[in-house]
């Protein structure tokens, strides 16, 4: 058994659908304007994209089983993605989520992030900067 933390005062815990889907909007718009990563996203309608990457995390998170497809193909297509990109995407994802939400959902949103950034990387040929993530208990 895990111990996972409380909730914290006045930081509800991350919840599928509407929750997922805002924390994702204020996710993608600290993206757009970090000048590393922001280039990524500059041809994609992130208004139209956003529900997509919503059913993953949905999925991911809550074995909500929504999204279908393929998360790898486009990443494998943006060029010079390096272990950097990674880490500045994980960094802005947690910070995103540490400063709307606390409790098991949210940490388990955080620990998957850092397990697809991690495969994700080795699958695109990048020796990722931290290591391995231990397994969800």
């Amino acid at each position: 058994m895990t111990h996972e933390p409380p909730a914290a005062p006045g930081r509800a815990d991350l919840t599928a659908g509407a929750d997922v889907l805002a924390l994702l909007q204020a996710f993608y718009a600290d993206v757009e304007r970090d000048p590393l990563l922001a280039p990524y996203f500059l041809e994609l309608d992130m208004a139209a994209h956003i529900p997509r990457i919503a059913s993953f995390w949905d999925t991911i998170v809550f074995d909500a089983g929504r999204f279908t497809g393929n998360v790898f193909e486009p990443h494998r297509r943006m060029p010079g993605l390096t272990a950097a990109h990674f880490s500045r995407w994980l960094e802005t994802f947690e910070r995103t989520v540490d400063a709307r939400h606390a409790g098991p959902a949210a940490e388990r949103a955080k620990a998957m992030a850092h397990r697809i950034a991690y495969t994700m990387q080795l699958r695109l040929g990048i020796s990722p900067d931290a290591p391995m993530p231990a397994p969800e208990a």
